[in-house]
């Protein structure tokens, strides 16, 4: 079996899980320290996204802050439009 990306949870408080969370440094270390491609999962909301991606995260998986609002297209382009310029800030 071959590992092809990596899901590091919960970066942020959630309501969806009960668990502690990792900080950004630790999830910088674990985006340095691997060959795939890493995803940070747990309260990302348009807010906080854009640490997890410094952080060299290559996505954020999302529940709350898409299904959990009125108007879940809006919040869906709101985090998009930050993970894009976080990641062209860093483009290299």
């Amino acid at each position: 079996m071959v590992c092809r990306s990596c899901g590091c949870n919960a970066v942020f408080q959630t309501a969806t899980k009960d668990s502690s969370t990792i900080s950004i440094e630790t999830l910088h270390q674990i985006c340095k320290s691997v060959d795939i491609p890493v995803v940070a999962i747990g309260g990302i909301t348009a807010a906080n996204a854009k640490p997890a991606i410094e952080a060299g995260c290559q996505g954020v998986a999302v529940v709350s802050a898409i299904f959990g609002v009125e108007d879940a297209t809006a919040s869906a382009q709101q985090i998009r439009a930050v993970i894009d310029s976080a990641m062209e800030r860093r483009a290299f």
